[in-house]
C-alpha cells in the first residue's frame, strides 16, 4: 500500500557553487523563539551563518543576541576547538534558513565567532533534524538540505545498482579477483 506524504510539511532549499567551496554559509534569519502560527511580528536579524558538523550545538554571538535582546535562558559550559569557555549564556531562537526551512525552539549558546566572520554556526542539533548531502562533481559543490528527513540516502546503495545495471552478472568482476561478478562483488547486491 503506497504512504500518503503531505509534502506541504517538507521543506528543502540547495545551494550550488561553481568551483569547491571549503566551508558552507547560508543566509538565516534568526528571532527570538516564538510560536510562528501566531501571526504576529517579530523582530528578527537577516545573518551568515556557517554550517558546522563538529559542533555539537548552535551558537550564535553576543552581538546578535543583544541586536535582538534577547533574555538569557541559562548557563552553560562550552567545549570548542580553542578549549572551553565557562559558563556563557544560552537563548532560546527560532531559525530560518533559506526557501521557508525553519527550525523552532533552538537552544542556543554564546560564542566568539567574529574571527570568522558569521553571526550564528548551525550545529548537528540542527542538522540532524533533518537529511544533509554535500557533493563535488565536475568541480562544482552542490549543498542540499530538507526537513524533517525522509528518505535515506546510501552512496554504497547507488552504486551497486549502477554495477548491476552494467555488468552482467556471469563477466568478470571488475575489482581483478578472477572471479564471476554474481560470485563475487556482485554478491552484495
Amino acid at each position: 500500500m503506497a504512504k500518503s506524504v503531505d509534502f506541504e510539511l517538507y521543506k528543502a532549499f540547495t545551494l550550488k557553487a561553481e568551483g569547491l567551496i571549503d566551508r558552507i554559509v547560508t543566509q538565516a534569519l534568526v528571532a527570538e523563539a516564538f510560536d510562528p502560527s501566531d501571526g504576529e511580528e517579530h523582530r528578527h536579524e537577516q545573518i551568515d551563518a556557517l554550517w558546522d558538523t563538529g559542533a555539537t550545538n548552535s551558537a550564535i554571538t553576543k552581538e546578535l543576541a543583544n541586536a535582538l535582546g534577547l533574555i538569557p535562558a541559562g548557563k552553560t559550559d562550552v567545549l570548542h576547538a580553542g578549549g572551553s569557555s565557562d559558563q556563557v549564556n544560552t537563548y532560546l531562537v527560532n531559525v530560518f534558513l533559506p526557501n521557508e526551512v525553519g527550525v523552532q525552539g533552538v537552544f542556543v549558546h554564546e560564542a566568539n565567532l567574529g574571527p570568522i566572520g558569521v553571526d550564528m554556526l548551525i550545529g548537528m542539533d540542527i542538522i540532524v533534524l533533518g537529511d544533509f548531502a554535500l557533493t563535488n562533481t565536475n568541480g562544482k559543490t552542490v549543498v542540499s538540505f530538507r526537513i524533517p528527513s525522509y528518505r535515506s540516502i546510501d552512496y554504497v546503495a547507488e552504486h551497486y545498482t549502477y554495477l548491476k545495471s552494467v555488468i552482467n552478472r556471469n563477466d568478470l568482476c571488475p575489482c581483478g579477483s578472477g572471479k564471476k561478478f554474481k560470485k563475487c562483488h556482485g554478491l552484495a547486491l
